[in-house]
């Protein structure tokens, strides 16, 4: 009898033992990466048709901006032991003024699940450089105008529209294209992060996006003299280029 009443909390505990260790076995899980895209102005949030000020060259140059629309492709994670998660799709196109990225949010699905993954970086394009994408037309059912040039031309990667009392017109416009020689246009860019970070099942990476880099990073643009840059020339490869100095690593959560 006295066995009896021992076995029956025996047999209770470990009952409960066993469940407490089936509810805390970790699950496998494929960490998933949102990606958000903070757009500044030096250090301040950029907001469309608000003036901005580039002091340099003993002058003050304002600037109004009031388009910002551009591609970004390709889009990778880098992990700490040289493994790589893609975009879930390879191009998408943000639309800062609609506050919209087409065709849908920009995210990331590692590829196994129960694995641990530390990402180092990210790497994106900005453009097309994809020619015969181009040529064909086929991003054309994804990404219509104003960013479609036509069949010979290309795409835009990037359009930047803005007011600046400074030029004769008021008005300053870059339309960055070009996917043929000698003006490949497109911007293959690398975003360090400040360590390695270990992805959880749902992770929001953001990175910033630094407009006034536009004009002043690896070459210095003279307002007056590049204000309209609608074709493929030397002009659109210097801006080309201070484009993919524009972005930086900010925080993962």
């Amino acid at each position: 009898m006295n066995s009896q009443k021992t076995l029956i909390p025996l047999i209770a505990i470990l009952f409960i033992f066993f469940m407490g260790c089936k509810d805390d076995d970790p699950k496998p899980f494929k960490p998933i990466v949102s990606l958000q895209i903070n757009h500044t102005w030096n250090d301040s949030s950029l907001v469309l048709n608000q003036p901005y000020y580039w002091k340099h060259d003993f002058k003050t140059d304002t600037i109004i901006p009031t388009t910002l629309i551009y591609h970004i492709n390709h889009l990778t994670l880098n992990t700490q032991d040289n493994q790589k998660i893609d975009a879930d799709l390879p191009y998408y196109m943000v639309d800062y003024g609609d506050k919209k990225i087409m065709p849908n949010n920009i995210s990331f699905t590692a590829p196994r699940d129960g694995v641990k993954y530390y990402i180092t970086s990210l790497e994106f394009t900005i453009g097309i450089a994809d020619s015969l994408a181009n040529a064909t037309g086929a991003l054309n059912s994804i990404f219509v105008a104003p960013m479609y040039w036509g069949m010979i031309q290309g795409y835009i990667n990037f359009k930047f529209d803005a007011l600046s009392p400074q030029l004769p017109s008021n008005v300053l416009m870059y339309h960055i294209g070009g996917y043929t020689k000698p003006y490949y246009n497109f911007r293959r860019i690398k975003v360090d992060f400040d360590k390695p970070y270990y992805l959880n099942e749902a992770n929001s990476l953001t990175i910033s996006c630094d407009i006034l880099k536009l004009f002043n990073s690896k070459y210095k643009i003279d307002l007056t003299t590049t204000h309209q840059v609608e074709t493929v020339n030397e002009d659109s490869k210097i801006i080309a280029d201070n484009m993919a100095e524009m972005f930086k690593f900010d925080n993962i959560k």
